[in-house]
């Protein structure tokens, strides 16, 4: 039998870059530096513990997927400076999500730069600019103060205590379109470099799937 192949189906991920990130498409070279992230115990205290190579596979081919079924995922973050892999960001939904939840996990010896904020900002305003959402919010681990103080520095309300996917019991945090936009517009845009602190990482979307 002689196969004829058609036009390829492609991902088509943008790529964003803020003043010292750049959100990008997952490339294979990502796989092991982010499976030696979620390997460390501190930076996966939220999320049920650390994750090895295989799981960390699911996880990423998952957030690779979202971009195809929801027009938006989960980006790897990389340093415009070095072009180091520093962790993921975006925007994630899934069954038991009251809503499209920014979030972010950054590698563990950058954390307390503001990292986590910038990444964090920027899913907001793609959130808004490009999918034209109303409303995104954050849900993450009452103890988990560094995530919880992103949510507030970038104008999230706190909305209430909400069981979140597998996740029982998170703070739940929104914004709206309307919010946002009276953020920005009386706000210069660029936000001074906060420093996060070494809990700011808690993500619902880093469970592994599948």
């Amino acid at each position: 039998m002689t196969l004829t192949y058609g036009v390829p189906t492609r991902i088509e991920i943008p790529t964003v870059i803020t003043s010292r990130l750049i959100l990008r498409g997952w490339r294979p070279e990502d796989l092991h530096p982010y499976a030696a992230m979620n390997a460390d115990p501190e930076t996966m205290r939220y999320l049920d513990g650390p994750v090895g190579l295989a799981g960390t596979e699911r996880l990423v081919t998952h957030l690779m997927g979202m971009w195809t079924i929801h027009g938006h995922g989960m980006w790897a973050v990389e340093e415009r400076g070095s072009g180091e892999f520093l962790g993921r960001a975006g925007a994630y939904f899934a069954d038991g999500w009251p809503g499209i939840e920014v979030a972010v996990s950054i590698r563990r010896d950058h954390w307390g730069h503001g990292l986590g904020t910038e990444a964090v900002r920027a899913s907001l305003e793609f959130g808004f600019e490009r999918l034209k959402v109303d409303e995104l919010i954050t849900a993450t681990h009452r103890d988990n103060a560094g995530m919880n103080a992103i949510a507030r520095r970038l104008g999230m309300t706190f909305r209430g205590i909400a069981d979140v996917g597998p996740w029982r019991a998170s703070n739940v945090y929104a914004i709206s379109r309307q919010e946002w936009d009276a953020r920005t517009a009386t706000a210069d845009r660029s936000l001074p470099r906060e420093r996060d602190s070494p809990a700011a990482h808690r993500s619902v979307s880093a469970r592994p799937v599948g």
